[in-house]
């Protein structure tokens, strides 16, 4: 089930963005109430990746560990966790959209 869609344009080429979605030291300066995340699994970022996140949940710390569906750079990223009631897929397009990037979330 759709739980929800948003697209934003960004000014820059979908290269650049997408690097900087996957660098995930930049995590908390745009991801809302993500503290940290970081790769559990070693080697390159690919379809079973695990990655650490810490959420900011009402003051509390709430880890999850996410696990990478798709990296196909620079198009598209999906990821599945499996939160405390549910089950959840999100997934991120980036297509380039004159000079800049448009970048869509879609969660289910």
């Amino acid at each position: 089930m759709r739980l929800f869609t948003r697209t934003i344009t960004i000014a820059k080429p979908r290269e650049a963005v997408f690097d900087f979605f996957v660098d995930f030291t930049q995590a908390s300066r745009w991801r809302q109430s993500v503290k940290t995340m970081e790769p559990v699994t070693p080697g390159p970022l690919r379809a079973g990746t695990v990655i650490r996140t810490i959420f900011d949940v009402a003051g509390d710390d709430l880890t999850l560990d996410l696990e990478v569906a798709a990296c196909e750079r620079p198009s598209l990223w999906r990821h599945t966790v499996d939160e405390h009631d549910f089950h959840t897929t999100v997934e991120y397009r980036f297509e380039s959209d004159g000079a800049g990037t448009r970048l869509t979330m879609r969660c289910d």
